[in-house]
């Protein structure tokens, strides 16, 4: 089937056309999937997200304005669905990174001491599968405010605006808990490398954004 254009997608969703349904799935089956699995960290939980997302998208397609990207609704809506699936698993005690992270904070929400870039170690001194699994690890542990501003940001590639209007937060909120994210990770990373006190830099540069693994 060849990919149809937004336009002509949402005109025939609004028609209730199957077909057009069929190839909404097949154009952001793995985008709506991958998102998924990096809010959960499981499988059958993103199985069960990316079901649910379609319908409620074939089912509400008539609320789509276009004041936003169809991509940027979209995201919306697989970001809300897998936001409630978590809310009903048994609660477990989030990390508070005010006291995970320790240092003090400037009065925009920034970190004020130096922190390790884990981004940067030498490839050989971490086996990049072991890396990813980490990573994904240590995502799973930030609160779900935090997870889900990291995961559009830093993962997906959205811009600052896009992750704004998706959250229906502030660019500034953005912006602090993005900062606490990175700083989280790059902890987690960095007391899992053991990287020595001398390789400290403070925090200028945003993490380096790994390709998505579905």
């Amino acid at each position: 089937m060849s990919p149809l254009d937004d336009q002509e997608l949402i005109s025939r969703l609004k028609k209730k056309d199957e077909a057009a349904l069929e190839a909404l799935i097949a154009q952001y089956e793995t985008k709506v999937f991958g998102l998924a699995v990096r809010f959960t960290g499981n499988h059958q939980d993103a199985e069960e997200i990316l079901q649910d997302v379609f319908w409620t998208i074939f089912e509400k397609i008539d609320t789509f304005r276009g004041e936003s990207k169809f991509s940027s609704w979209i995201y919306r809506i697989a970001t809300n669905v897998a936001l409630m699936k978590l809310r009903k698993r048994p609660k477990i005690r989030e990390i508070p990174l005010e006291e995970e992270l320790g240092p003090a904070m400037t009065e925009d929400g920034m970190i004020a001491e130096p922190v390790v870039d884990w981004s940067r170690l030498a490839d050989e001194e971490l086996d990049r599968k072991e890396l990813d699994h980490r990573i994904e690890g240590a995502i799973g542990l930030l609160p779900l405010d935090y997870r889900s501003v990291f995961v559009l940001r830093d993962v997906e590639g959205l811009s600052a605006e896009e992750t704004s209007r998706i959250l229906r937060i502030s660019i500034a909120a953005l912006k602090s808990r993005l900062h606490r994210a990175r700083l989280f990770l790059r902890k987690q990373l960095a007391d899992y490398t053991q990287v020595p006190q001398s390789s400290l830099e403070a925090d200028q540069v945003g993490m380096k954004k790994d390709e998505p693994h579905a």
